[in-house]
């Protein structure tokens, strides 16, 4: 793929050329800036290199409006982080800051113009029941599932239920590993805690490595690419930054990804990253991860998939190829996320069960109403 032929990739690997772009390459941009959540960050990009007034007049007023956003919600997340950590002191717990709320607080280049839905805050498994109580009795609450959903997140999941705050509305989402429980990518969340960060204010965040490796296990085992592109993204900007900060970076996370067991995670990441933003990897990197991998083929294969469906492009929903890949995506996700036995019994109750017990539940709901 051409991915000159895409205007936020442009912008993002040649900022300076849009000071030649047609009127139709602005237009391009700001569909794809808005389908992946990227417009803020496209608005600093442009504010960054001096570029804002090669922007046409008529179009400036969304780039404006997309950075004012941004800036609330910056100071809505310091607000809740706040709140956060003012609930969990009392119980002489201090969480970890996860994906984009660690982002913010460290102040790296990725956290500008990044707007996201939650806060993700990592806690060992030992203080999970303390979290949870201190949240509920500051004011967050968790939406009521039923047996099923329940389980799923308390007994196989890497996470608690969601909880959202009753005063602010935001949601926090409190995990004890950084995959499920009954994944087949089993992590000890024990060398995760041993390697975290403290900064002056006493704020807790992953290493550098451990960062990288997070969202990018999270995007890649993940089967929901809503915001694919944004969290490649922000990879890419993480690495850059951290191999400016340390040139042997990239040995460091490779040395870290294959002590994890991640080393099919680092090498989607970093070929992804190749691809899209044009990122210089050594190639021994890559070969050594490869030794463990099973079938090349499928690898291959598995990352074509995600090249065709994180890549920007607004008409790639129309096409069959899209379809089969977001399929293919979806199916290997699952069954990466759990063993058969857990997994089939799950999909049936999800796609049949669950739909008929929520249709019967609203048509009594119409009736008493």
């Amino acid at each position: 793929m051409n991915n000159s032929s895409l205007s936020l990739i442009t912008l993002i690997c040649q900022p300076q050329s849009v000071a030649r772009w047609l009127p139709h390459q602005w237009d391009e941009l700001l569909q794809q800036a808005y389908n992946t959540g990227l417009l803020a960050r496209a608005f600093t990009i442009l504010t960054e290199y001096n570029l804002f007034e090669f922007v046409p007049e008529h179009l400036k007023w969304h780039f404006n409006s997309a950075n004012t956003v941004f800036l609330a919600h910056k100071q809505d997340v310091l607000l809740e982080v706040e709140r956060i950590e003012k609930a969990l002191k009392s119980a002489g717990i201090t969480p970890i800051f996860l994906k984009g709320a660690a982002y913010l607080l460290e102040g790296t280049k990725c956290s500008n113009g990044r707007v996201f839905a939650d806060i993700d805050i990592f806690v060992a498994k030992n203080d999970l029941v303390s979290t949870e109580q201190m949240l509920r009795w500051s004011g967050w609450t968790g939406k009521k599932m039923d047996e099923h959903d329940e389980k799923y997140y308390r007994d196989w999941m890497h996470e608690i239920p969601p909880m959202a705050n009753t005063r602010s509305g935001m949601t926090i989402d409190v995990h004890h590993n950084l995959v499920p429980l009954v994944s087949r990518m089993s992590l000890n969340s024990d060398e995760i805690l041993a390697d975290v960060v403290v900064n002056e204010k006493g704020i807790k965040t992953l290493s550098c490595e451990d960062k990288v490796l997070h969202s990018a296990s999270h995007l890649l085992l993940d089967g929901e690419f809503n915001h694919g592109f944004r969290d490649l993204h922000d990879i890419y900007l993480l690495i850059v930054e951290y191999i400016a900060n340390d040139p042997l970076f990239l040995s460091k996370l490779q040395r870290r990804a294959l002590f994890l067991g991640f080393e099919l995670i680092f090498y989607y990441c970093l070929k992804l990253q190749q691809h899209f933003f044009s990122l210089s990897v050594e190639e021994h990197l890559l070969e050594e991860c490869e030794k463990s991998f099973k079938s090349k083929f499928i690898t291959d294969n598995v990352l074509k998939a995600m090249i065709r469906v994180l890549t920007p492009d607004i008409n790639k929903h129309r096409s069959r190829s899209f379809s089969t890949a977001l399929f293919v995506l979806f199916i290997r996700s699952h069954w990466l996320k759990m063993p058969i036995h857990i997994l089939i019994p799950h999909l049936f109750y999800k796609s049949f069960v669950s739909p008929i017990k929520q249709y019967k539940l609203d048509k009594l709901n119409n009736e008493n109403g």
